[in-house]
């Protein structure tokens, strides 16, 4: 004759339901922290990108003209005084007067940091700053060289540089 045996305990329909439950509100809850995360740390590229967009042609055509003109700059950076300086040399090798740079620096992946510059001339093409309490580590430099009085400024030349500061 044939006993039966009764288990007590063990996993039932409950069990797999509770569990399945707990799962996916685990995994929503995570996901939502990292959804905050992203969203509120992003300072993203650019302020205004539609805008940005809608002038791409316009920023084609003046990279045409900076390159028909033939200018060439270098860039120097003293880490332990803060003094940046570029120097703007047209096709011939004569450093080029007269201009108005402006530009911004802050750090490669947010904006946070970002601050602007006005650079003044120091003769034979070279322009400085001095960047106050930079901290060590990797820096972009975006410069923009105008012409003409303050009311008919237009941009004659555009750069970027990677700065690295020495801990």
């Amino acid at each position: 004759m044939k006993q039966a045996i009764s288990v007590r305990g063990g996993v039932n329909g409950w069990h797999v339901l509770f569990g399945m439950m707990a799962f996916f509100l685990i995994v929503t809850a995570v996901n939502g922290v990292m959804i905050y995360d992203a969203i509120s740390t992003f300072g993203g590229d650019t302020p205004d990108a539609y805008r940005t967009g809608l002038q791409y042609n316009q920023r084609i055509a003046e990279e045409r003209r900076q390159d028909e003109l033939g200018w060439t700059e270098s860039t120097n950076f003293d880490g332990p005084t803060g003094m940046f300086s570029v120097t703007l040399k047209d096709h011939d090798g004569h450093g080029v007067e007269d201009l108005q740079i402006t530009g911004t620096i802050g750090r490669p992946a947010t904006d946070i940091a970002d601050h602007n510059l006005v650079l003044t001339a120091a003769g034979g093409g070279t322009y400085s700053t001095v960047v106050p309490n930079l901290s060590e580590g990797s820096w972009d430099i975006s410069l923009t060289a105008s012409q003409g009085d303050a009311s008919r400024r237009s941009v004659v030349y555009r750069a970027k540089a990677r700065l690295w500061k020495q801990p």
